[in-house]
């Protein structure tokens, strides 16, 4: 952890975030260790989905990749799809994702990858059965000049958003779509298929519409990662969170720079199904 940023909490803050303990969401991707009984920070992490420990027995070894790796053949069965490929990571807190792949609405076929039937699987997995604080999180980014041709960027954001009810959680949820073009200027960076949280990524080789069921539709490999690796703790290796980093930051200038943008029309925009003219910041608090 000497390798992080580090804020040592006074007194005032600790107690500060033990009668309002919602302000965690203030810094959502963080790791906050408490001076409080573990009962009472596991309650904090699991309503808030933020990682909260006790000063009295710390332990951060969720955060330690497991080195779950998962490769996938075309029509293979692969244990229960995406249910095994992310029991790895479900566990750990989370209040936002984002899901960025460019290709991901490029086939409408269930053998080649229906996006709309993954992106349902893959939130029914990953989103926490509780979450206290406000509207949880999520951010669909992909290619709107290349998805099938019998698609329409509406559409897609009118169903993301209907998938929202289908998941039966008792909390609202914040669904935003971003459909970005080859003249925009986070396109090229944006190559790498990635489901991101605030403690772990999944990534995938080829594509996030990775199955039909529990049949994979394309040969790859699949890892969800935590924030570290052993190895990456030794120095020897770079962390998962780097490339955790890398993406927001990537989408994070992207979307500081949306209020100066001359040209709108290189990104598609829309908020719980609403199609958006114009957007001025993305929304997402993995951003913030």
């Amino acid at each position: 952890m000497k390798g992080q940023q580090v804020h040592v909490l006074s007194t005032a803050e600790n107690e500060k975030l033990k009668s309002n303990p919602k302000e965690v969401l203030g810094s959502p991707s963080s790791l906050y260790i408490l001076d409080v009984t573990p009962a009472e920070a596991s309650a904090i992490q699991q309503t808030y989905g933020v990682m909260c420990l006790s000063g009295e027995r710390p332990d951060i070894s969720p955060l330690i990749d497991i080195n779950d790796i998962h490769i996938s053949g075309e029509g293979e069965k692969l244990g229960r799809g995406w249910d095994s490929v992310l029991d790895s990571v479900e566990r750990l807190p989370s209040n936002a994702l984002l899901l960025t792949d460019r290709y991901l609405f490029a086939f409408r076929h269930p053998n080649a990858g229906d996006g709309l039937a993954n992106i349902h699987d893959i939130l029914d997995q990953l989103l926490p059965r509780q979450f206290a604080g406000g509207d949880y999180h999520v951010t669909v980014v992909f290619d709107d000049m290349n998805m099938h041709r019998s698609y329409t960027f509406d559409e897609i954001a009118t169903k993301l958003n209907r998938i929202k009810a289908q998941l039966g959680r008792s909390y609202p949820i914040m669904m935003e779509v971003l459909g970005i073009t080859p003249d925009c200027t986070i396109y090229n960076k944006l190559h790498n298929r990635l489901i991101l949280s605030n403690y772990y990524l999944v990534e995938a080789g080829h594509k996030l519409a990775a199955f039909n069921r529990d049949r994979g539709t394309a040969r790859q490999t699949l890892i969800p990662m935590a924030l570290f690796t052993e190895s990456s703790l030794s120095g020897t290796t770079t962390p998962p969170l780097k490339l955790i980093a890398q993406t927001v930051s990537t989408l994070r200038e992207f979307s500081a720079s949306l209020s100066k943008l001359a040209d709108h029309r290189v990104y598609s925009y829309a908020v719980n199904g609403q199609r958006m003219e114009k957007c001025f910041s993305l929304r997402n608090r993995l951003l913030k």
